[in-house]
């Protein structure tokens, strides 16, 4: 393998340079810095996500209307036209499903998550819920997540969802639904609520941060010292 000699007598250092090691180093480096940096950027949004978070949920609550935003503290009252049960969601390492009702507003249907429940328990009923519900609680836009097979191939679904996807039940009952979901705050029937929280995962993303420019630094030394060879001067 071709090697390139570079002399640095101030230090007594002598260097053989392999190029393949070098474009490799290289390019490990910038991989590195460029990971560093997305890390960085998700540390950014994510304390931007929850400064907001805060902000909003500290506002009075508000009434349904299209100007709200997530997170936003809002009452409603309207009739209980239907259950969704958002399956396989752990509370305490006990497996159970989130209750999801369809609430008829005078302007909007909206889907409100009533709180969890056990798989244990009977699954709760509409006789169990008063017709007309009255709820205050937080906005939260639904994030659908990676699927091996589309909800509609589940023939429970939409009634027992792995996921809720407004723009899918929009179209199976052929209205629009209000764009967020509305997290109860307080207990309903013998649920367990399931408020809206959001962690800061700023120091978490910092920390990757840090630890890809570490492996570049690494990297970088890892290479100096491999190439480094001591000579006497001459």
């Amino acid at each position: 393998m071709n090697t390139k000699q570079v002399e640095c007598k101030a230090l007594n250092w002598h260097f053989s340079v392999h190029p393949a090691y070098l474009i490799f180093v290289c390019s490990a480096v910038i991989v590195c810095l460029f990971l560093a940096h997305w890390q960085w950027q998700r540390a950014q949004t994510a304390q931007q996500r929850y400064a907001f978070f805060l902000k909003q949920s500290s506002l009075p609550p508000a009434q349904l209307s299209p100007q709200l935003t997530e997170f936003q503290a809002v009452r409603l009252s309207g009739d209980l036209k239907r259950l969704f049960f958002l399956d396989n969601q752990i509370h305490h390492g006990i497996v159970g499903w989130q209750v999801i009702a369809q609430i008829n507003t005078h302007n909007y249907p909206v889907l409100v998550n009533l709180g969890w429940q056990s798989k244990q328990d009977k699954p709760i009923t509409l006789v169990e819920l008063p017709d007309v519900l009255a709820v205050s609680g937080l906005t939260k836009k639904p994030e659908p997540g990676f699927m091996l097979a589309k909800a509609k191939a589940d023939p429970e679904w939409p009634y027992i969802m792995q996921q809720i996807q407004l723009p899918l039940l929009n179209a199976h009952f052929q209205y629009q639904l209000f764009p967020y979901v509305v997290y109860a705050n307080d207990a309903i029937a013998n649920l367990t609520p399931a408020p809206v929280q959001i962690e800061n995962k700023f120091a978490m993303h910092l920390g990757y941060a840090i630890q890809w420019c570490l492996i570049a630094i690494v990297c970088i030394v890892g290479f100096i010292v491999f190439s480094r060879r001591t000579t006497p001067y001459e």
